[in-house]
This record gives structure tokens, sequence and C-alpha cells, in this order.
């Protein structure tokens, strides 16, 4: 997503550090920090939440269901005549 590299993070530090101040620096890396662990939290949740919806779609998929039954019947038939086969 986001590629920052050391000489990228040495400026961003640099021009917070003229912003906010040497006090207060901690004080906000701390709430940044705080920030992003919750925003990364919430992408992953919202992921598994998509995830989860795309299992039940597929799940719900006339065509998925149609190859499933076709390979029921599929099977049924090869028992059936096996069967026929055993019996003769």
């Amino acid at each position: 997503m986001f590629s920052i590299g050391t000489p990228e993070m040495l400026v961003i530090a640099i021009i917070a550090l003229f912003i906010v101040g040497p006090r207060r620096l901690p004080e906000v890396l701390r709430g940044v920090a705080y920030v992003y662990k919750n925003f990364m939290k919430a992408i992953e949740e919202l992921k598994r939440e998509i995830e989860e919806d795309l299992e039940e779609v597929e799940e719900i998929n006339p065509k998925k269901q149609i190859e499933k039954k076709w390979k029921e019947i599929l099977e049924e038939d090869e028992t059936e005549e096996e069967k026929e086969k055993r019996s003769e």
C-alpha cells in the first residue's frame, strides 16, 4: 500500500519535530500509533467480513449448487450400476 523508506521517515520526523516541538512529539507519536493501530484493526475486520460474505455468496451461487447436485446424481448412478453388476 504505502512504501515509506528510511529517508522519507527521517524527513517526516524532522518536519514533525519542527511543527510539534520536542516536548509534545512523544505524545503526538503515541496518538498517531494508536490511530494507526485502530485503523489496521478496522481494515482486518472489514477484510474478514468481506471474505465471510463471499463464502456465503458462493454457497448460494446457483451454478455451484447445480454442479454439486450433478455430482451427487452421478455418484448415485454409479453406485446403482455397480449394484446391478454385482447382482448379475
